[in-house]
């Protein structure tokens, strides 16, 4: 892991490197974003007396 830090400093890499963990984090919070807002969407449509969160 510490190789990897050393290899991109020496190589400045680094630009690359954060964008590859924004990518990488940002689609992770997107596709937790859309997961949480779907389900929300989709719990409306689900009858009062079958619902088992409420």
């Amino acid at each position: 892991m510490i190789a990897a830090f050393v290899v991109a400093a020496a190589t400045g890499t680094w630009p690359y490197v954060a964008a590859a963990w924004a990518v990488v984090f940002g689609g992770m919070g997107i596709y937790a974003l859309v997961t949480v807002l779907r389900g929300r969407r989709l719990s409306k449509n689900v009858p009062p007396e079958k619902r088992r969160w409420s």
